[in-house]
Parts: structure tokens; C-alpha cells; sequence
């Protein structure tokens, strides 16, 4: 008797189980990333090195001027699967506030800088680039621009700014919805186990 009701309480106890096990392996929903506008300084001709590290350009002995930013992360769908193989494109200007290949011409210009670069996400979603710190332009805050392109399709394009550097003010912020900054911001941390006065941050776009 004592077996059997050691049996039946095992029994009870294995649905409740399977259950929490069913619910911890279904990933949290989110909100969509909101969108933002691609700005005047996407590249019209797509440079020859356009990979994800932007501090260094294929050809030249130099390296980008700027303080070294590795930032990376997530792209997920809205039910928290990753989004594999998509294409994440980054662009920003250099230190001196010049967009690279997007008809922003003039001096000082940081022609160690690409300017512009793309990272595919793997297995899990992940994706990094290495590029600099933003720095403003015109009255602009810190940005960076993104667009992610899934299937040859615009999934999303938005730009991220630097927690605490941005206000509401900023006339692209001021035209989107109430929260969009905090939504967007990114807080950079020193990175030494990278190098030497490197920041590092991380951000997931959800895509709807």
C-alpha cells in the first residue's frame, strides 16, 4: 500500500512538472523595436570593405580614430526565436562628424574609418561589430543608424543612441512615439579584457 501511494503522488507530481518544463522552454514575447528614420547618410555606393569591423579599412596601414566600441547582440523575432541569417548594417559618422560614401564630403575627414559595415547573425541570433564611440554632428546627439534586412526585405531601420547623451529634443526623437529613447538607448561599459580604454555595450532588436 505504502508503494502504491508512493506510486500515485510521483504520478500527480509528473504533469505539474512537465508543465513548468513546457513553460520555461517557451522564450518571453516583446515588443516590436521601434523604427526610426534612415537619416540622409545611408551610403549611396556600398563600400568594397564593409565588414563588421569598422576601425580598420582593407588597403590602409591605419586605424580609425575614436575611442574603440565593441557592440553586440541579439536580433529576435517577437516571440524571442532567434532571427538566423539575417543581415544587421551599421553606419555612423567618424569622429569628425563625416557620414563615409553618402556624398558628405569635406575636411577633416578619417579615411582609416569605413564608415559603414555588416554583420550576419548566426545559429542563435547573435551578431557584433567593432567600430567607435558615436559622437554628435549639427546638434545631433550620439547615434548609430541600423537597418536589418531579412531575405533581401527591410525588417527594420532605426538608430540607437548612448543612455544619458540624447534628449527628447532631438527633432528625430521629438517625431517618435513617447519612450522611443528609452527604448533605444545603450549604455556603454569599459571593455579592458578587450583593449585598452574600449567600451562595450549591448542591444537586441526585436523584429515584427
Amino acid at each position: 500500500r505504502r508503494l502504491l501511494l508512493q506510486c500515485g503522488s510521483t504520478l500527480i507530481a509528473l504533469p505539474a512538472l512537465a508543465v513548468r518544463a513546457a513553460g520555461a522552454a517557451v522564450p518571453a514575447a516583446s515588443a516590436p523595436t521601434p523604427a526610426q528614420t534612415e537619416g540622409p547618410f545611408y551610403p549611396r555606393v556600398l563600400p568594397v570593405d564593409r565588414d563588421a569591423d569598422l576601425t580598420q579599412v582593407v588597403g590602409r596601414s591605419g586605424s580609425a580614430r575614436g575611442t574603440r566600441l565593441y557592440l553586440s547582440g541579439r536580433v529576435l523575432g517577437v516571440d524571442g526565436a532567434p532571427a538566423q541569417r539575417v543581415a544587421v548594417e551599421l553606419w555612423q559618422c567618424d569622429v569628425h562628424g563625416r557620414y563615409h560614401h553618402a556624398g558628405d564630403e569635406g575636411l577633416p575627414r578619417d579615411d582609416d574609418f569605413q564608415g559603414f559595415g555588416i554583420s550576419a547573425t548566426d545559429g542563435d541570433g547573435r551578431f557584433a561589430f567593432k567600430t567607435i564611440r558615436p559622437v554628435p554632428y549639427g546638434g545631433r546627439p550620439p547615434h548609430l543608424h541600423f537597418r536589418i534586412t531579412r531575405g533581401g526585405q527591410t525588417a527594420l531601420t532605426t538608430q540607437l543612441y548612448v543612455a544619458g547623451e540624447a534628449s527628447d529634443r532631438d527633432a528625430v526623437i521629438a517625431a517618435s512615439p513617447s519612450g522611443t529613447l528609452a527604448r533605444l538607448s545603450i549604455r556603454l561599459a569599459p571593455a579592458p579584457d578587450r583593449e585598452a580604454g574600449a567600451l562595450k555595450a549591448n542591444y537586441d532588436f526585436v523584429l515584427r
